[in-house]
């Protein structure tokens, strides 16, 4: 390629990896086969550079970092994803055969375990005995608020309770690797209240590794957004930024530290006094790090110089420590809804909003829905 030539292409280059140029595509839309190439071509794919007939080699720097954690997250792809399938589509039916939801085939074996379910097959004229792969247990009791339950339930809940789910992406429909994603970030999950962590599979997707990397990294910028927003706000309450940093630095050990290194560069020009009261910080340290009470008064009395060595471990000293009124960015979000059912419930709406947003999935469960009761 000439220099001209190779300036365009690392010009289209730029725009493509920047979003701002795409591959125009030729679709038949009677052909099914034809459907991944209508795809947004990858700017992380060394064999689409190749293309072009430029290398690998000649790419800029950061478009081959790109390529780099494409590759290695490729070859971890089998290692992270899903070793089972995350929906066993098992239905499960009261007393008079008529459907509650779906569960695990794991559940489903626990409640046969009891014995207080049995297997069974779709009541006769339902809408599930069309399906002749149908698996299905009964219960053997009516279970508690049960007319109450189903009252409360909306239309789509009922209708997402009880259909079976694909195990695919949700985003592309990939049936390849999955990975079991949290539409609210598991970090802030983890710390809402159990009425809102249990058996709360509405808001668990199926992702394959390229979408879940790419919805991460939209969700991982909000959830920074969020927690630094949030300490700025504590900052002007309170009036001490304290607790924003998980490390702050001891005055006493950086003093210690700087007193050793002053001993080290610069000793023959620093006055007398200076260099003895050095001397005595260094030695107090030490000191104190001594669990021997002989080699603790040793190194007090000052009878012999200080080390090499000794004057090398004061140098080292970790004087930065962890902060004991630091709170994680996940606890302040958390803490910062004070248990508030409509505000917790108006925080996982708003992340269901984000991943509809950031994702924009074509192969949502059958009634699932942004507003759903959380």
């Amino acid at each position: 390629l000439s220099i001209g030539a190779t300036a365009a292409a690392l010009g289209i280059i730029f725009l493509i990896h920047n979003g701002t140029f795409s591959k125009r595509k030729q679709q038949s839309k009677d052909d099914d086969a034809n459907k991944k190439e209508d795809e947004p071509i990858s700017p992380d794919s060394a064999s689409f550079y190749n293309q072009l007939g430029i290398s690998e080699e000649d790419l800029p720097s950061h478009i081959r970092r790109d390529i780099h954690k494409q590759r290695k997250r490729k070859s971890k792809e089998a290692m992270i994803s899903m070793k089972t399938k995350m929906y066993d589509n098992i239905h499960m039916l009261d007393e008079d055969r008529e459907p509650l939801c779906t569960i695990s085939m794991k559940k489903a074996n626990w409640y046969i375990r009891k014995n207080i379910a049995e297997w069974t097959s779709p009541k006769e004229g339902s809408e599930l005995s069309k399906d002749k792969d149908a698996k299905c247990i009964r219960l053997l009791f009516t279970h508690n608020g049960a007319n109450e339950d189903e009252h409360k339930k909306s239309s789509s809940e009922k209708l997402y309770l009880r259909s079976a789910k694909q195990n695919i992406c949700v985003s592309c429909g990939s049936d390849g690797h999955h990975i079991r994603h949290y539409i609210v970030p598991y970090a802030y999950r983890s710390l809402l209240p159990d009425d809102y962590k249990s058996h709360m599979s509405h808001d668990i997707v199926i992702l394959c590794p390229d979408c879940h990397v790419r919805c991460e990294r939209s969700t991982k910028k909000r959830m920074k957004r969020m927690e630094s927003d949030l300490r700025m706000k504590m900052v002007t309450t309170d009036g001490d930024d304290a607790f924003c940093s998980p490390v702050i630095e001891d005055a006493h050990l950086y003093h210690v530290r700087s007193c050793a290194i002053a001993l080290v560069r610069w000793k023959d020009t620093i006055p007398e006094e200076k260099v003895e009261e050095y001397e005595n910080e260094v030695r107090s340290y030490l000191a104190d790090c001594c669990k021997i009470e002989e080699e603790k008064e040793t190194i007090l009395t000052g009878n012999e110089s200080l080390t090499k060595a000794q004057l090398q471990k004061a140098c080292s000293v970790k004087y930065r420590v962890k902060n004991p009124r630091y709170v994680p960015g996940s606890e302040v979000v958390v803490r910062s809804l004070n248990d508030d059912r409509k505000k917790i419930e108006e925080f996982i709406v708003d992340w269901r909003k984000h991943f509809m947003t950031v994702v924009d999935p074509k192969y949502m469960p059958t009634g699932w829905r942004v507003d759903n009761p959380v």
